[in-house]
């Protein structure tokens, strides 16, 4: 079943943003065979205003991005992880990557993930 990750990301290849920064994600569709396309760019307001947390736009941020998966960002913040989680998506920090390469190591931790709730 093909699931889709967000990427926080200035110029489409990178992940090089904040959550609470990024104007702008990557929404990547991966295949069960690991296969994956960017479907999509969406753009989102920031909910971290200076320093101040917009909550309504925390809120649209993540509605924005019910259909995925994974959001992965360079960094995430606790408030956003939680609102992140309470929506069954699941965050994930990671710094000086492409979206390229850094699919293919959320792709395996997919495969084990559901290889494990198999022996469960």
């Amino acid at each position: 079943m093909a699931y889709r990750i967000a990427a926080a990301s200035a110029d489409g290849v990178h992940i090089d943003r904040h959550f609470g920064h990024s104007d702008g994600f990557v929404i990547v569709e991966v295949q069960e065979d690991g296969s994956f396309a960017e479907i999509e760019r969406r753009a989102a307001k920031s909910p971290c205003q200076h320093g101040f947390h917009d909550e309504g736009a925390m809120a649209a941020a993540v509605s924005a991005l019910a259909d995925c998966r994974y959001v992965v960002a360079e960094a995430i913040g606790p408030g956003a992880q939680k609102a992140l989680e309470r929506q069954d998506i699941l965050p994930l920090e990671i710094d000086g990557e492409t979206v390229a390469s850094a699919v293919p190591k959320i792709h395996a931790y997919e495969v084990n993930k559901q290889r494990a709730s198999v022996r469960a």
